[in-house]
């Protein structure tokens, strides 16, 4: 199961965002700054009502140790100062690559941007499990997946603009790569990842004495991403490269209900239980060769972070505040 995201900087930016509303929100529009009228520069700043509100909003509490408290604008300045340089690149490349499409007549329909999501919920059992697990994991809800989405097939579209595929080579894809589109098993896994073969087998104990599978996994697994979903994997292709074979082949063995262990991994030690089969049907030329053209696009044009960094140059993007640069721009 993969997912093409960056869980801590989407869960950074996220708190950033509601930080700096909850800090803010009420000063901005007392300054004119909404509106698009810049605040008159004869003017003395003066206190107001939203003026107390914003910073009675810096000073409330939002955590409590030992009769210490942790300020809202305490937390604030430790995130922008740990990961807001990383946030507001990303932020800036949005804005680039939205204006570049604009400019370009790009846009990005329904279609493609369900077909985005669907390729990025691949592994999970349904598109509901993968919203659920994108809000748990990631702190985003559905129109933020959509709006990522949204991002990324623009961002696409731009990188390929311009390379011309051939069918024939679309073709020759095709036919080299039968397994990926052919009929294929997929497993339904779920996993309690141990640091030591003693464990492994002290989990095979207790569930030979009827202990419960997903109670095991919250209280054994290393695998802090699914320990308290009960070591749910989700659905996984037996083509799936990103997946340690030893488990496709474990999984292989074995009857639906049942678990495989100790099994030896880069990782640790796995118990593995498998929760349900599929024959997956193969897919025809026709179904397929618009993804092939793309993934052959993909692979003949420049690296999407060589193209971000061009768009960034070209429309002049700079952070404004020192602080707020990244290493590589100081």
């Amino acid at each position: 199961m993969g997912v093409r995201t960056m869980p801590l900087k989407r869960l950074v930016w996220s708190a950033l965002v509601s930080l700096t509303v909850g800090t803010t929100g009420c000063a901005i529009g007392s300054s004119g700054e909404n509106s698009g009228q810049p605040p008159s520069p004869s003017s003395s700043p003066s206190p107001s009502p939203s003026g107390s509100l914003a910073a009675s909003a810096a000073d409330e509490a939002v955590a409590e140790v030992g009769g210490k408290k942790i300020t809202r604008s305490e937390l604030t300045e430790r995130l922008l100062s740990g990961y807001g340089a990383e946030v507001l690149r990303e932020m800036m490349l949005h804005e680039a690559v939205n204006q570049e499409s604009a400019k370009l007549g790009f846009s990005a329909d329904d279609e493609e941007i369900e077909r985005e999501i669907s390729g990025m919920s691949e592994g999970y059992g349904s598109e509901q499990e993968f919203y659920d697990s994108m809000l748990q994991q990631l702190g985003m809800d559905r129109e933020a997946v959509k709006e990522d989405a949204r991002y990324r097939v623009l961002l696409e579209k731009l990188t390929v603009r311009g390379i011309h595929v051939p069918e024939s080579d679309i073709r020759r894809y095709y036919a080299d790569h039968k397994k990926e589109y052919g009929p294929r098993k997929q497993y339904e896994l779920a996993w309690i990842l141990t640091g030591t073969e003693k464990e492994a087998n002290e989990v095979l104990g207790k569930l030979e004495a009827g202990t419960d599978f997903a109670a095991l996994a919250k209280q054994y697994s290393m695998d802090g991403m699914t320990a308290d979903s009960g070591g749910n994997l989700g659905w996984v292709d037996e083509t799936d490269p990103l997946q340690d074979a030893k488990l496709i082949s474990a999984a292989s063995r074995i009857q639906v209900g049942e678990a495989a262990g100790p099994i030896q991994t880069d990782q640790g030690y796995v118990v593995l239980l498998l929760n349900g089969r599929k024959i997956v049907e193969g897919k025809d030329y026709e179904s397929v060769k618009d993804e092939i053209a793309r993934r052959l696009a993909l692979e003949k044009a420049p690296s999407m972070h060589d193209l971000e960094q061009s768009l960034l140059a070209k429309y002049q993007a700079k952070t404004l505040d020192p602080k707020l640069k990244l290493p590589s721009e100081r």
